[in-house]
């Protein structure tokens, strides 16, 4: 008779584990995909429900003005009504939208036919607005991690902040590419960081400038930034000169330099992280 071997006696408990893994990871994302139900409407009309459109009318009014609270105070008080009556600016919006979501929940009982481009806007607006606050709280988070490190912020920004920024892109323009759309790929690598360095970027001065208006925002420039745009610039013009010199076809050798590139600039920057702090 043979004897069960080690496998078999530890797969019972392994699917024990797989069981209690899985249990706590559904546990985990029912509040956030609830969450994210009600304030992200849903564009295909094949995923139509009448309740999140409806709570998506309520809760996605409060959640752009939280969004905007550093132009406008959400408790500001506002006349509503009775020209007696001072009700802070966020129950007032959610008045509003409470009201147009009860008669949108009454009025409106079957799906739409097509897809509404008014309902995509909004989706794409509020995507953005949970990209940034979950931006904002990983900025957080890392500023408390340098404390804890002593680490200056530049070098969280350049290292951990670089690399949970650009996984989407870099896992995005691999498929790409091995889907057989290499030109696709490479300006998808050049067009998501100019996005973000002259739509984030130039967003980002605007506001904090108009905080500090009519003063001057002073700008502090730490070593490892000016070490990052001289890197920046070498890749660039690199890519440039390589890629027009090979007949504007990328050879395999410039992108074992350009991660070589890249990890003499992390190694570069370590050391002037260290000496600089």
């Amino acid at each position: 008779m043979n004897r069960p071997s080690l496998i078999h006696c530890f797969t019972p408990f392994l699917f024990l584990d797989y069981v209690l893994i899985f249990s706590i990871s559904k546990l985990w994302e029912a509040p956030v995909s609830l969450l994210l139900k009600l304030t992200i409407p849903q564009t295909s009309p094949s995923q139509w429900s009448r309740f999140y459109q409806s709570a998506n009318i309520a809760l996605c009014p409060l959640a752009l003005l939280y969004s905007c609270k550093s132009f406008m105070p959400m408790d500001h008080a506002v006349i509503f009504l009775i020209p007696q009556m001072h009700l802070p600016l966020w129950l007032v919006v959610l008045f509003s939208s409470s009201a147009l979501a009860i008669l949108h929940f009454i009025v409106e009982k079957e799906p739409p036919k097509t897809d509404q481009l008014h309902v995509v806007l909004v989706a794409f607006v509020m995507s953005v607005f949970w990209i940034s606050n979950v931006a904002g709280e990983l900025l957080n988070c890392l500023a408390a991690l340098g404390k804890i490190l002593n680490l200056p912020p530049t070098i969280l920004g350049l290292t951990v902040l670089a690399w949970g920024n650009s996984v989407g892109d870099l896992v995005a323009d691999v498929a790409v590419a091995k889907a057989g759309q290499p030109a696709l790929a490479m300006a998808g690598c050049f067009a998501g960081p100019m996005f973000n360095m002259l739509i984030g970027l130039g967003t980002a001065l605007v506001i904090q400038t108009a905080k500090v208006y009519p003063e001057p925002y002073v700008l502090h420039f730490h070593v490892s930034i000016v070490t990052a745009f001289v890197f920046l610039f070498l890749s660039l013009m690199g890519s440039l000169l390589v890629v027009t010199w090979s007949r504007f076809r990328v050879p395999r050798f410039w992108g074992f330099c350009l991660v070589g590139l890249y990890v003499i600039f992390i190694f570069v920057s370590l050391i002037i992280a260290k000496f600089s702090t």
